[in-house]
């Protein structure tokens, strides 16, 4: 885009220098000059912010996938996506669980964000298999500051999760955690160009409920996240991170479970590449560090922007 403009330039150099004939010529050729030269430079600001929007897409829509940007006002975004979780035999029952969902994100101006998220579970143990809907979420996200300088941009969030799965108390096998759960989170963003790293914290409450007449309350869970994405390319965007989730013990029937307090972890690594204006395709991974996670979690999504 600059090519043009520095040729334009030079052209208009050599004819300044060329010798007029009298001073009327010459202060013709000086307005001419300086006509042009406005011109050019409003050509390349109007054109500054398309590249830096495609420079940036990748990059941006990978930040919303992962928490850390939020939509703008009046746009939306629908996201179908499938995974597949693997454990090994000598971790327990599960074997293997293929999830197929869908999640609606939409931005609703001064800077908020909602969220809604259905999923369906086909999960096989060593004793059987279920497909059902699984639990439904729903959030909404506000940003709270915006980058500038060294303090960075800040986004809060708070959430819902249903228990609309089976939760496998009468021995069936589950599709859902069993318990309502209430979260919310604060997440950090800072741009170093060309990357973007983002940390946060979250706080998990799973709401108890009675089963067999015994009250039930699963611990809490703190957790702390953090990561980066780069910009690889204009069209595509790499990302990693690591979550950690320290959950606190169990209660039941008001009686703490002893060994119920835990740690889990896992390294999240992800790959994405926009295919076009309104559709981006990402892959990504979700490997075991620690605690009662699969031992890898495959994810494809496609977010479509409108």
């Amino acid at each position: 885009m600059r090519a043009p403009f520095l040729a334009a330039l030079l052209t208009l150099a050599a004819a300044a220098q060329a010798q007029p004939e009298t001073v009327e010529e010459l202060q013709r050729l000086l307005r001419e000059r300086d006509a042009k030269i406005r011109e050019l430079s409003e050509a390349l600001e109007k054109s500054a912010p398309e590249e830096d929007e495609e420079l940036n897409r990748a990059l941006e829509r990978t930040l919303v996938q992962q928490g850390a940007l939020l939509l703008p006002a009046g746009s939306y975004e629908l996201q179908p996506q499938f995974s597949y979780a693997h454990w090994d035999k000598d971790r327990g029952p599960f074997r293997y669980e293929w999830d197929a969902g869908l999640a609606f994100r939409a931005g609703i101006g001064r800077e908020w964000q909602i969220q809604v998220g259905v999923p369906y579970v086909h999960l096989a143990t060593s004793s059987g298999s279920a497909s059902d809907i699984g639990d439904i979420g729903l959030s909404i996200a506000k940003q709270l500051a915006r980058e500038e300088g060294g303090r960075p941009a800040i986004l809060a969030s708070a959430g819902w999760i249903a228990r609309t799965g089976r939760d496998g108390f009468a021995g069936e096998v589950p599709t859902g955690g069993g318990f309502n759960v209430l979260q919310g989170g604060l997440t950090l963003v800072k741009r170093y160009d060309p990357l973007v790293y983002f940390g946060g914290i979250s706080y998990a409450a799973p709401q108890s409920r009675e089963i067999s007449g015994v009250r039930v309350q699963p611990g809490d869970t703190v957790g702390l996240r953090g990561g980066a994405v780069l910009a690889a390319t204009p069209h595509s965007s790499v990302n990693a991170g690591l979550n950690l989730g320290f959950v606190a013990a169990a209660r039941v029937g008001g009686e703490r479970v002893p060994d119920s307090d835990t740690v889990i972890g896992a390294l999240q690594l992800g790959f994405g590449t926009v295919l076009s204006r309104r559709v981006m395709l990402n892959l990504s991974g979700e490997f075991r560090v620690s605690g009662a996670l699969p031992n890898f979690r495959l994810v494809l999504g496609v977010p479509i922007r409108f």
